[in-house]
């Protein structure tokens, strides 16, 4: 099998990880290099990973058969058009695009062009998420609550806390519970600058009656990453950064130890064993995979725009008032 030579648009924070990540791949990858408009910056990358930087990123696209693209997302349309047009494979950091029309436009033509496009949705390989199809198979799912908190992060200028943090748990929240929302509440602040919002909460209800609540900040200086689900039968724990699964479910169980008092244990709690994998690895492998077995990517195109959807009108919702 050829090699898939890869290239990344986008050398700062995010895309940095993705270069130390290409790295560590196997031998059926190779990373050629990278663009960025910053010239200091791609130097610096240059120089630390022993990589080559392009000045011209045409240069760039025709020595690649796919593309790691992160950049600001109010950039994400240009540069994943080009790559589209130019026939790469993309691997587009989330949100998909700006807007839900760039968004469609994108998927049509990598569509036409028989391209594949996943987005960066990367807790979808998040190794406890990834337990939840299994655990949650026989289970009667009343509702979820969501909670993604962080302290303030200054690279962010361009998206609001919706966009930028939320929206990592609506597309979980359409995986698990893949229906129709009849109804979404939602309120939020800003707190930095009058222009984007740093703190959100949504209360979204579905046709199948499953609720979801849902808050998003970057006002807060812990970093949290919870996902409660409460089931007929269960209460599921679920944190995303330590990688830990507690299940409390009821129970009738009675012990007799032999004596006239006997105890009645009223629930039993399980810890899952969550193995230990990289979910940047694992989302770059996964793509890898879709583009040599020509199969549809874990989270394409359309995940990443009925993720946007919502997001969208979560943000328009609290805009109104």
């Amino acid at each position: 099998m050829n090699k898939i030579k890869v290239g990344i648009i986008g050398a700062g924070k995010m895309g940095e990880k993705h270069i130390k990540m290409y790295k560590e791949l196997p031998k059926d990858v190779e990373l050629i290099g990278f663009y960025d408009v910053d010239e200091l910056r791609s130097h610096n990358i240059s120089t630390q990973y022993n990589i080559p930087s392009f000045s011209q990123i045409d240069d760039l696209l025709e020595k690649i058969d796919a593309v790691t693209i992160a950049v600001p997302t109010s950039l994400h349309y240009t540069y994943g058009l080009l790559c589209a047009n130019k026939k790469k494979h993309i691997l587009m950091e989330k949100p998909i695009c700006k807007t839900q029309k760039e968004a469609i436009h994108l998927i049509d033509v990598c569509k036409y062009n028989g391209l594949t496009l996943q987005i960066g949705h990367i807790e979808r390989f998040n190794p406890a998420i990834k337990e939840l199809p299994k655990i949650l198979k026989n289970e009667q799912i009343i509702s979820l609550d969501f909670q993604r908190l962080s302290p303030y992060d200054q690279r962010i200028f361009d998206t609001d806390v919706i966009h930028d943090l939320m929206i990592h748990d609506l597309d979980i929240m359409n995986w698990i519970v893949n229906a129709k929302i009849d109804t979404i509440y939602a309120q939020g602040k800003c707190v930095y600058n009058d222009k984007y919002l740093d703190y959100a909460q949504g209360i979204i209800e579905f046709s199948n009656n499953i609720l979801v609540s849902i808050t998003a900040s970057r006002v807060t200086e812990d970093k949290i990453r919870l996902l409660t689900i409460h089931a007929k039968n269960s209460y599921i724990y679920v944190d995303y950064l330590n990688r830990i699964i507690r299940i409390s479910r009821q129970t009738n169980f009675k012990l007799n130890t032999g004596y006239d008092i006997q105890y009645k244990q009223e629930n039993i709690t399980e810890k899952v064993y969550v193995k230990m994998t990289n979910p940047l690895k694992e989302q770059i492998i996964s793509f890898i995979k879709s583009i040599q077995t020509n199969q549809k990517p874990i989270v394409d195109g359309l995940d990443g725009l009925k993720a946007l959807e919502i997001a969208d009108k979560i943000s328009e919702i609290i805009c109104i008032k």
